[in-house]
């Protein structure tokens, strides 16, 4: 078949792909036809009739009518859309539509943005004849994210194909029969899906809608907007943030072809909340009192730079931040430099420096193919290691689900069963510091055409991905476990070689900018600042948009080493345990009010713009380090400073790092070479709670991400931490389900929950991350609990 065709739209010769969607042809082409059920992600149905046109084969063949939606493109069809025979036959059926609506538009959530009114318009619908009474539905509590007012729904189905078909939800779906037709859960109940809120986006009309956002409605056209990218996780994806007044109001996907080319998750869509959040920093400190900023940042340069000539230059630390841009992470290098110190890190503990460097620096070398997501829907083999991907890179898995739809086999090895292990063809349960070994064997199997006894499990695993046309392999650099990273490098080494295709690789990242300060040149090694503050020897620390506090491994020995710490300066937006702690507290812009840049897990550099909301904040993070190296006399330093001198990039890049524009494609940053990773992998820092049981933090998709903690709805369904433990280790422990034991480093008892997916010896704990919350905020979240 031709790659391209001729066809004739309203009498307009085009070259356009050959066996193609021909309504997502004419709206690409900028010709509106009238639709309802269709969806570029989602694609056709034939549901509502409503694109209906006249389509003759050819120019001397009769015409006849059609669902634009249904039809291909093929050589020589003649298309016409305005034909009488065609627009009225789409009028009757915007009026059929029509019958049982309540026209409520005055009052409705979606004014200003709905698809029914757009297209009742554009098919000329202007009369109701019905008099007969409306059909009238009763709507369902679908939990604190998504309000439901069935009578608006027009039966297009696009919920349903969207939660069920697309995002594989099992909670949600169609009941009924003839004009009977109801959409939604069999009871009330919160909505399972992580992806339930694009209902938001693909429903036409105004059924499913934002219930945050209507709690303190604003029309659409009201809201000013930015294009920007998400803070919770490593994806990237870009968002399109709304605000009014002094206040953020929503996030819709702002669609982008090389990352999120439709949707986003919920903690994307609902975990912006921080913005608003009462645990937001207004006013600088000094040792607990108020002063301006300026003051602030002068306090601090002053007794930094005493600091330096009393005890040494090296005397002074600092610590940067995954979540912090890198313009903000390049700055603190700069400032860290200029007072004569090489004492800076970005990371808790040496394991998570290292195994995040090692990812980092695997994906920057560009030996291996990083796919964006709409790549890893094209998989036909998945290996996912080490992660829970539902709740650590969640738009990852929803693009593995695609995969899934296409007949992809997904092979899992993890120590705790996550939601796509109930799509897996084999699912290997082992202890976390296992988990590195298994791969290693999986690497020799790889190219060996027997197989032993003993590997018999893991042989068919490597059997796969050998013969796979598109394989992928997806493994969690998260849970700080070097050797797991390095021994997944050197499977897709291997399966590359032996196998009829490259692999594709995934590292799942702790943060939305860990690549950036994954790629900062001197990064030194957390543990060994964490003694020297011990020990007395470093005595002035900066801590940039950083928590440490709250870390699941060495957050107490970081907080009990702080407090000798002589001087503690924290830069940050939000209310933490370390801002609480740090004798001198400067606020910066958060997130979506700022500008700046972030590296996503393929190492792609995205500009972020910030709403422009009243705010008592002016700058951003990186605008006051800047002020502080100006004020050291460092101009010079930061005009001539260039990113590849900050970190392990191409000289290339600078100019394209500094050319970014929001919304644009972005940068692939390209490193030297691997050879700035450790030089040996270390071992995951593995946590034993008893003789041979280990411990597994366990990412979860509300709990774990520490901005979106401070989102109303997101803190409602978090719930309370707890420990999942296989019955047979319980045993080992004396543990019974429902019982509360103490856990490190929740302050409170945990609540232990039988679960026979978590592997023996093994205890999966949530990593819980307690916002900072006012005693208002408190006792409003206790309430909802």
């Amino acid at each position: 078949m031709a790659d391209k065709v001729r066809i004739t739209i309203e009498g307009v010769e085009y070259e356009v792909p050959a066996g193609a969607n021909l309504l997502q042809v004419c709206l690409d082409l900028g010709i509106l036809i009238p639709h309802f059920c269709y969806h570029e992600a989602l694609g056709p149905a034939g549901a509502c009739r409503l694109c209906a046109v006249m389509i003759a084969p050819a120019a001397d063949k009769p015409a006849r009518l059609e669902m634009a939606c249904m039809a291909r493109t093929a050589e020589g069809m003649v298309v016409q859309v305005n034909a009488p025979y065609a627009k009225d036959f789409r009028r009757g059926v915007i009026e059929y539509l029509m019958l049982n609506h309540p026209h409520d538009c005055p009052v409705c959530d979606e004014g200003g943005e709905c698809m029914l009114q757009d297209m009742t318009v554009l098919s000329e619908h202007i009369h109701r004849r019905t008099r007969f009474p409306k059909r009238t539905w009763e709507n369902q509590y679908l939990g604190p994210l998504i309000h439901n007012e069935m009578n608006r729904c027009i039966t297009c189905y696009r919920c349903v194909r969207y939660y069920r078909d697309y995002a594989l939800g099992t909670d949600f779906g169609v009941f009924g029969s003839r004009d009977r037709v109801y959409f939604g859960r069999v009871r009330d109940g919160v909505l399972e899906s992580e992806f339930s809120g694009n209902l938001v986006d693909v429903c036409p009309t105004g059924v499913f809608t934002n219930k945050r956002f209507r709690e303190v409605y604003s029309r659409p056209w009201d809201l000013r907007t930015a294009r920007s990218v998400c803070i919770h996780c490593a994806v990237g994806c870009n968002v399109l943030p709304g605000g009014r007044h002094d206040t953020l109001r929503r996030i819709k996907p702002a669609p982008n072809r090389n990352v999120n080319p439709h949707f986003i998750c919920d903690l994307g869509r609902y975990g912006g909340e921080f913005v608003n959040s009462p645990g937001r920093i207004l006013q600088a400190r000094i040792e607990s009192a108020a002063v301006e900023s300026e003051k602030a940042l002068r306090t601090a340069i002053e007794r930094l730079k005493t600091i330096g000539e009393r005890y040494g230059k090296n005397a002074i630390a600092a610590i940067g931040s995954g979540r912090a841009s890198l313009e903000a992470n390049a700055a603190l290098a700069l400032l860290v430099e200029a007072l004569g110190s090489n004492q800076i890190t970005f990371h808790a503990s040496d394991a998570e420096h290292a195994a995040v460097r090692e990812a980092v620096a695997t994906i920057a070398s560009r030996e291996f193919a990083t796919p964006k997501l709409s790549e890893i829907e094209q998989a036909d083999v998945v290996l996912i290691v080490g992660g829970d991907l539902t709740a650590e890179a969640p738009m990852i898995d929803l693009a593995v689900r695609q995969a899934i739809r296409a007949n992809a086999r997904v092979y899992v090895v993890s120590p705790r069963a996550g939601k796509l292990d109930a799509y897996a063809t084999q699912v290997i349960r082992c202890k976390p510091s296992t988990l590195a070994g298994i791969i290693e064997k999986l690497s020799s199997l790889v190219s060996a055409e027997g197989q032993t006894a003993e590997a018999a499990e893991i042989a068919t695993i490597g059997t796969a991905l050998r013969n796979a046309k598109r394989p992928l392999l997806i493994c969690s650099a998260i849970h700080r476990d070097c050797k797991l990273v390095r021994a997944t490098a050197q499977l897709a080494r291997m399966v590359g070689k032996s196998g009829s295709s490259t692999p594709g690789l995934v590292f799942l990242l702790p943060s939305a900018n860990s690549f950036a300060v994954g790629l900062m040149r001197k990064s030194q090694s957390p543990e060994k600042i964490l003694n020297g503050i011990r020990s007395g020897q470093i005595k002035g620390l900066v801590a940039l948009e950083s928590d440490i506090l709250s870390d699941d491994v060495l957050g107490t020995e970081w907080s009990e080493a702080l407090k000798s710490c002589e001087l503690v300066v924290a830069l940050d937006s939000l209310e933490t345990s370390l801002t609480q702690l740090a004798h001198i507290v400067i606020p910066v812009l958060p997130h979506y009010l700022a500008t700046g840049t972030l590296l996503n897990y393929e190492g792609r550099a995205q500009r972020f713009e910030g709403l422009s909301l009243p705010s008592p904040v002016s700058q951003t993070a990186s605008e006051v380090l800047l002020e502080a190296l100006d004020t050291l006399g460092c101009a010079d330093a930061i005009a001539q400073a260039q990113y590849s001198d900050l970190m392990y990039v191409d000289a290339q890049l600078n100019q394209g790092l500094e050319s970014l524009t929001a919304g644009s494609d972005g940068v692939l940053v390209r490193g030297p070479s691997a050879a700035f990773a450790a030089e040996e992998a270390k071992p995951m820092l593995v946590q034993e709670f008893a003789p041979g049981i280990e411990i597994w933090n366990r990412v979860s998709f509300y709990g774990s991400e520490p901005l979106s903690m401070y989102a109303p709805p997101v803190l409602e369904l978090a719930g309370e931490p707890t420990v999942e433990v296989h019955p047979t280790t319980a045993s080992k422990l004396g543990w019974l389900e429902g019982q509360r034991v103490p856990l490190r480093p929740h302050a409170a008892e945990v609540r232990v929950i039988f679960n026979a997916e978590v592997a023996p010896d093994t205890i999966s704990v949530t990593r819980f991350v307690q916002p900072v919350l006012s005693a208002m905020e408190a006792e409003v979240a206790e309430v909802t609990r």
